[in-house]
């Protein structure tokens, strides 16, 4: 059943205008996010009181016959096809298509909706403790480690991919970037799609990437939960991918930027963020249990 799916997006977009009113028997009923390829709406079948989110593909990617070739949407559906864990979103196995309000027609793509918001508002409230911190990196990385163990690279980690329930489930979204990985340790030049700020060594110069590239944009995501900041302070976008590129520039420990912090987490946020892939967590399952260490200040 449909109502399987429900929980997807957070942030109201504010003063959006709606390009579509209706997918199918759903009714679209507020913008909730918007993401590098499209909106994300909240829709509701008001017959059968069914609610989830739908993601609308931005126009110029199915105007533009290049970038319509990439089927962003389709990568998705093929992505997290088998895929079934409760730290994950959940997707529609099928493409809708709808006219907007100018009469060209739209892709879409039906999901699971989440009740609640995404990682970035604790980073900006500093709501939570460092305890409650841990507890909800470990949420996602049981997510991430399900991904990497089916063989899925992410490739676009970020706080706003983390999406929080209401009941404080963690669940990771947004697949229109992720690959299959088809060797371990013997990855593929995939490109530079992603958000720049949260990207590996690697994947900024376009090296060959697996699943410890996404272990290094989680390390910048759990360093901003803990301290509140990005552990590259340049003050440009250029010179943060620079000192996320450069071997030289060492971060910041955490204890130092959050003087609440214990010292352990400055063991667990680095190790993440080592510029080397070689030196980093091999594996998710190791930064699980290096969390479960610190949560039970076992280090």
């Amino acid at each position: 059943m449909l109502r399987d799916y429900v929980a997807i997006i957070v942030t109201t977009v504010g003063g959006a205008d709606m390009e579509i009113e209706r997918v199918g028997r759903y009714e679209l009923i507020a913008p909730i996010g918007s993401g590098g390829m499209g909106t994300v709406y909240k829709a509701i079948d008001r017959e059968k009181d069914e609610t989830i989110a739908i993601k609308v593909l931005f126009r110029r990617y199915d105007i533009d016959k290049k970038a319509r070739k990439r089927d962003y949407l389709g990568r998705e559906i093929l992505i997290t096809a088998g895929l079934e864990h409760p730290n994950i979103v959940k997707i529609f196995p099928e493409i809708a298509e709808a006219p907007d309000t100018e009469g060209f027609k739209r892709r879409c793509l039906l999901m699971e909706y989440v009740d609640g918001h995404n990682l970035r508002k604790h980073i900006r409230e500093r709501d939570l403790t460092w305890e409650q911190a841990v507890d909800l990196c470990l949420d996602i990385c049981v997510g991430l480690n399900y991904l990497h163990q089916n063989n899925v690279v992410h490739m676009d980690v970020k706080p706003e991919n983390f999406l929080i329930s209401r009941d404080g489930q963690a669940k990771i979204a947004d697949f229109g970037l992720s690959r299959r990985q088809r060797r371990w340790f013997f990855g593929e030049r995939w490109g530079a799609g992603g958000t720049r700020k949260y990207m590996s060594p690697e994947q900024l110069v376009d090296k060959p990437l697996d699943a410890r590239s996404d272990i290094f944009s989680f390390g910048i995501t759990m360093y901003e939960l803990f301290t509140g900041k990005h552990p590259a302070p340049g003050p440009r976008p250029k010179d943060v991918v620079k000192q996320l590129a450069s071997s030289s520039f060492q971060f910041e420990r955490p204890s130092r930027v959050e003087a609440s912090l214990p010292r352990d987490i400055d063991r667990v946020a680095l190790k993440a963020l080592k510029k080397k892939p070689s030196s980093r967590y091999q594996s998710v399952a190791e930064l699980i249990l290096d969390l479960r260490r610190l949560r039970e200040r076992r280090f």
